[in-house]
C-alpha cells in the first residue's frame, strides 16, 4: 500500500518549521512528502508568506513535492484539492497542517492503522490527535469514536471517494432516529459549523467529512495518548482564536509496535466522555428503572444550557413541538396529538420565555386534556428563577402557582410573573424603621397581591390597605390573599385606584400585561406598544372597563388620623398615577404624614418627584431600571 504524507501551509514560519523539524525527527520518514501553500491575499502578511516559501523549498531530508498555488483558495478548497491530487498517486494519504506538530511515533502509528483496517470499510479515519476526554484505557492503544479529527489525521482513497460538500446532509441526519442520535452524539456543534460555511462565516472542509462519516455509521480511531501537539490555538492563524480547551498530554514513549485490536467499536465510555466535548448528553442517555420517563416540551437554547441535569434525573422518551418534525439525538419531534401514543410521567416544558410556558400548559390543559399534574415547568427546576423561587407549579388552570419561602402565589402571565419574582425573590420593597413604632401599609397598584403578600409577612406590619382598580388583577388578588381577606384587622383590599381627582373612566385593559396597566389612558397606550413590541400581549385580549379612582387626601386622611402613632409606609406601582399623588399629597399636608415611602416612577423622569418629596422634607435614594422606569425610596429624618 502506497501511503503519502501531505502538509498544507500557508504564511507560519515558525509554526511551519516545528512541523517539519518534528516530522523529520519520526521513527519513520514519510514514503514521499506533498507540501501545498496556498496562495496569497491582500490581507497575506508577505514576509511570513515568503519565509515559508524558502523554508519548504529548501527541504532535502526526504522525496518531497512542493505544490504553490497561483491564487488564494482559501483553506477548505486548498486542503480539499490537496487530498484529491495526493490520492490520484498513492492508496492513503496522512494530513498534516502547519500547527499540528508531530511526536516521532506519530508516522508510525499512522501506517500500522493504514495496514491493520485497510478491510474494514467502517474505518474512514485514523487520527494521532486524542481528543481531551477523559476515559479508561483498556489493553489496546486506540479506541474508536464517531467524530473525525482533523488534526494529524488521514484515511484510505476508497474511503475519501465519499467525501461530498453536501449542505442538505444535516436535514437528511435529522430525519432518521439512529443517524440523528449519532449526530448529537459526535457532533453538537457541527450544525452552526455548517450554517456559518452556508452563510460565508467559516471556511471548513472538515464538518462536510465529519457529517458524512457520521451519515455512514463510520469509526474514527485515535490514540489513548496523543500523537499530534497543536501549537495554532495561539490566535496566529485565520480560522482558529485563542483557548486551551484542546491541549491535551502527549506521548514521549517511543514504540514499534501499536498494540491494534483486531475489530473496533465505539465503547459506550467513550460515548460518554464525549458528551462533554461535542456530543449531547440524551444521546447517550440510558433507560432506567431509576428515571422517570418524560416528554420534553422545547428543545432550544434553555433545553441546551441544562441538558446535562435534565438527563442525570429523567429518561427522554421523545419531543414535543408544534412544527418541527423528524427526530433530535435519537428521539422523535411529536405534535400535540402525538402525545396520546407515548407513556410517560410527565411532561417538562423547556422554554424560556415564561409567557409562552403558560401558554404551552393551557394548552396542554384545555386542549389534550393532560392533568395539570403531570406538567413540570422547567424553570421549577434549572435556571436564575429556581435559585430563589421555592418552587413553580402548574395550577388545574395553566396558570402557575409560585411559592417563597411561606408565602404562595398564582400569576397568569409573564408580566405578573416578573413582578412577583422582584417582590417576593429580590425584595424590593424590604425596609426597616428602627424608631419602635408599628407599621401601616398603604398598598397603591397591588396587581395581584405580591406586595400585599410581602408586607403581611413583615413582622413590624400591623395592617396593609392595598387598591387595585382593574377587575381581573383584583381578583387574582383577592384569591392570592384569601388567607387574610376576612380578617380587616390586618388587611382591607378595594377595587378602585387612587389619583388627584374623584371620576370614573374607561380604559382599555389587555389581561397580558396587568403590570403595565395604568389608570390614564395615554400611559396605558405608550405601555401597550411596548409590552406589543416586546410580543408579551395578544390583541385578541383587548378590552374596555370602566374604572373608579378617588382623590389620595380623601382616602388616606381618614387612615393616617387613625393610625397616628404608627408608621406610615406609603408604597407606589400605579403607571403614571405617581406623578398627581405625590403633588395633590404635598398640596393637602398628607406628604409629611407619611414615614417611609417606596415607588416606581414611569416615563416622566423622577426629578419631578424628587422635587415634591424635598419640600416635604425627605431624604431619598433611588435606582433607574431604564429611561422610562426606576424606583424611588425616601424617608423623613425628623420622624424615624
Amino acid at each position: 500500500m502506497k501511503i503519502a504524507i501531505a502538509l498544507f501551509v500557508y504564511d507560519r514560519s515558525y509554526h511551519t518549521n516545528k512541523v517539519l523539524e518534528a516530522l523529520k525527527e519520526n521513527t519513520v520518514l514519510p514514503e514521499k512528502l506533498f507540501i501545498f501553500q496556498d496562495g496569497i491575499k491582500p490581507e497575506t502578511n508577505l514576509c511570513e508568506w515568503e519565509k515559508v516559501n524558502r523554508l519548504i523549498a529548501n527541504l532535502d531530508w526526504c522525496n518531497s513535492e512542493i505544490i504553490v498555488s497561483e491564487h488564494n483558495n482559501g483553506l477548505a478548497t486548498s486542503i480539499v484539492t490537496g487530498i484529491n491530487y495526493t490520492l490520484k498517486q498513492y492508496d492513503a494519504i496522512i494530513v498534516l497542517e502547519d500547527d499540528c506538530v508531530p511526536e516521532q511515533n506519530f508516522v508510525n502509528f499512522m501506517l500500522q492503522c493504514f495496514e491493520k483496517y485497510k478491510d474494514h470499510k467502517r474505518v474512514y479515519s485514523v487520527s494521532g490527535y486524542s481528543w481531551p476526554i477523559s476515559i479508561e484505557k483498556d489493553s489496546y492503544d486506540v479506541y474508536g469514536c464517531g467524530r473525525i479529527s482533523s488534526w494529524g489525521w488521514g484515511t484510505w482513497k476508497d474511503r475519501w471517494e465519499q467525501y461530498n460538500v453536501d449542505n442538505n446532509i444535516l436535514k437528511r441526519l435529522k430525519q432518521d432516529k439512529n443517524k440523528s442520535c449519532n449526530l448529537a452524539m459526535w457532533a453538537s456543534d457541527c450544525e452552526q459549523m455548517l450554517l456559518g460555511n452556508i452563510v460565508g462565516r467559516n471556511d471548513s472542509w472538515a464538518v462536510y467529512w465529519a457529517l458524512r462519516v457520521i451519515e455512514l455509521n463510520g469509526i474514527c480511531i485515535n490514540p489513548y495518548e496523543s500523537l499530534i501537539q497543536n501549537i495554532g490555538l495561539d490566535g496566529s492563524g485565520v480560522h482558529c482564536g485563542i483557548s486551551d480547551r484542546f491541549k491535551v498530554k502527549v506521548s514521549e514513549k517511543v514504540k514499534s509496535e501499536f498494540i491494534l485490536p483486531d475489530q473496533i467499536e465505539m465503547r459506550g465510555n467513550v460515548k460518554t466522555a464525549f458528551a462533554n466535548l461535542y456530543g449531547n448528553y440524551t444521546a447517550v442517555n440510558e433507560e432506567s428503572l431509576s428515571k422517570e420517563n418524560v416528554l420534553v416540551y422545547g428543545a432550544g437554547k434553555f433545553f441546551a444550557k441544562y441538558e446535562k441535569m435534565l438527563n442525570e434525573k429523567y429518561y427522554i422518551v421523545a419531543f414535543v413541538d408544534r412544527g418541527k418534525r423528524g427526530c433530535f439525538a435519537g428521539k422523535k419531534f411529536v405534535h400535540l396529538d402525538e402525545i396520546v401514543n407515548y407513556e410517560y410521567s410527565h411532561i417538562i416544558i423547556m422554554v424560556a420565555n415564561v409567557q409562552e410556558c403558560i401558554h404551552i400548559a393551557k394548552e396542554l390543559i384545555k386542549n389534550l386534556k393532560i392533568d395539570y399534574k403531570k406538567i413540570i415547568l422547567g424553570h421549577s427546576l434549572f435556571g436564575g428563577y429556581h435559585k430563589r423561587i421555592d418552587k413553580i407549579s402548574i395550577c388545574e388552570e395553566g396558570n402557575l402557582l409560585l411559592r417563597f419561602e411561606d408565602v404562595s402565589i398564582k400569576v397568569r402571565s409573564m408580566d405578573e410573573f416578573n413582578n412577583v419574582y422582584e417582590t417576593l425573590g429580590q425584595h424590593i420593597y424590604h425596609y426597616r424603621i428602627n424608631n419602635g413604632k408599628r407599621d401601616v401599609v398603604l398598598d397603591i397598584g397591588m396587581n395581584v397581591g405580591d406586595s400585599v403578600l410581602y408586607f403581611l409577612h413583615k413582622s413590624s406590619v400591623d395592617k396593609v390597605y392595598g387598591y387595585e382598580p382593574f377587575k381581573q388583577p383584583f381578583m387574582m388578588a383577592k384569591e392570592n390573599l384569601r388567607d387574610y381577606y376576612c380578617n380587616k384587622e390586618r388587611l382591607e383590599i378595594f377595587q378602585y385606584g387612587i389619583s388627584s381627582e374623584n371620576e370614573k373612566r374607561k380604559i382599555s385593559f389587555n389581561g397580558d400585561m396587568t403590570c403595565g396597566q395604568s389608570t390614564i389612558e395615554s400611559v396605558r397606550e405608550r405601555a401597550y406598544e411596548i409590552y406589543q413590541s416586546m410580543g408579551l400581549v395578544n390583541q385578541l385580549n383587548e378590552e374596555t372597563e370602566e374604572i373608579q379612582v378617588y382623590r389620595a387626601s380623601d382616602i388616606f386622611e381618614p387612615i393616617i388620623q387613625k393610625y397616628c402613632d404608627h408608621n406610615i409606609i406609603l408604597k407606589m406601582d400605579c403607571e403614571g398615577e405617581e406623578y398627581c399623588i405625590i403633588e395633590e399629597l404635598l398640596q393637602s399636608g398628607l406628604l409629611v404624614k407619611i414615614k417611609f415611602l417606596m415607588m416606581e416612577w414611569h416615563y416622566k423622569g423622577k426629578n419631578a418627584l424628587l422635587n415634591y418629596l424635598e419640600k416635604a422634607g425627605f431624604s431619598w435614594w433611588s435606582t433607574d431600571k431604564s429611561k422610562d422606569m426606576g424606583l424611588i425610596y425616601a424617608y423623613r429624618c425628623d420622624n424615624i
